[in-house]
Formats: C-alpha cells, structure tokens, sequence
C-alpha cells in the first residue's frame, strides 16, 4: 500500500555531486553527460547546494561568466528527510516548499534524493498492471479527444498536478499554451 512505502523505497541513489569550486561550465558539461537536471554540491561530502538546469538557465543568460564557481549560482541545500520517513510526507514537503528534489540525509551525508518524479514511479508501482494499463489507455484517450483533463480521485492530492514541461508535482498549475505549467517554468 501507499501508505507503506518510505522515502528510502522511492529514493534515488545516484545522485550527481559536484564541488563548490567546479566552474559553471564544468557542471555543465557534467550534467550533459550524465543526463541530471540537477546536481547537488558538495563540500567533502557535505552538501552545501543544489543547481538545477533553471540556476544554470538564469545564470548564462545574466551577467555570470561561465567560469565562475558554480557556488555563485547554487541555491541552498533546502530542505532535507531522513531515508525512513514515509513518503507521503516526502511528497507534501515537495510540494509545498516547491522543491524540484529532496536531500535524503544518512547520518551526516547524503544518502539520495528524491524528487516528484520517483514518488510517481514509487506509487504507480504499486497499482496492479491492468489498472495501470487501463486507466493510462482511458486518461490518454478522453484527454487526446476532449482536450480535457480528469480530476484526481484522491482529494488529499486535489491542489496538485504535474508540470507538463518539467514533470514536477506542484499546486497552482496555470493553463500556457494548452499546457499545464508550474511558476517555476512560467518564470513567476
């Protein structure tokens, strides 16, 4: 069940690290080669930061050469859950601290992250295969003629949907250009 699963059963361990001192263009050439979205920064193997492709975004179309250190654009390393917590919490703090991931901490490092997309994967696991099947094919299908789409079932989840640009589980979605788009891809 849903309410079984934790943090550490969604939780991805390859995470991407890169030094405080490494170059904006250093991470990335790194993020392209692994194909992250994000990294976290790493001072030893303290997470000091985060960069995601937006950080990296604004900074290369502002005023910061890329071969400043990527700490001149990291954020903070936000909030952070233990690997045991459930991950229906997870997700509330996702979403309401409008977070793209989480820091699983393991004592004093870091043990993963977790972002909206592995708690998606987590959960729609856990539906039998003919109800993921079926309710894929009709939400495909109903969306694809009527343009609309379906209303969650679960109300604890009514205020949230995920961005159809970056994939982010987040509430107040607003209509652009017949997508569903978060502030942080709206740029608000």
């Amino acid at each position: 069940m849903v309410e079984d699963l934790t943090v550490r059963d969604a939780m991805t361990t390859a995470y991407v690290g890169v030094s405080e001192s490494d170059t904006i263009r250093d991470v990335i050439d790194v993020m392209i080669d692994e194909g992250a979205d994000a990294v976290v920064v790493l001072r030893g193997s303290e997470a000091v930061g985060t960069v995601t492709e937006r950080d990296l975004l604004r900074a290369t179309t502002g005023t910061i050469p890329t071969d400043a250190s990527i700490a001149s654009v990291m954020s903070g390393p936000g909030p952070s859950v233990g690997a045991d917590l459930p991950l229906s919490d997870a997700a509330s703090a996702l979403s309401t601290e409008d977070r793209r991931q989480l820091l699983v901490r393991n004592g004093d490092g870091v043990a993963g992250v977790l972002t909206s997309q592995d708690v998606i994967t987590a959960t729609a696991s856990l539906l039998p295969a003919s109800e993921r099947d079926a309710e894929t094919l009709s939400t495909s299908t109903s969306d694809l003629q009527t343009g609309t789409r379906t209303e969650p079932e679960n109300p604890e989840y009514s205020s949230q949907s995920v961005c159809e640009a970056c994939g982010s589980l987040m509430p107040g979605l607003e209509s652009v250009n017949g997508q569903a788009i978060c502030a942080d891809c709206r740029g608000a």
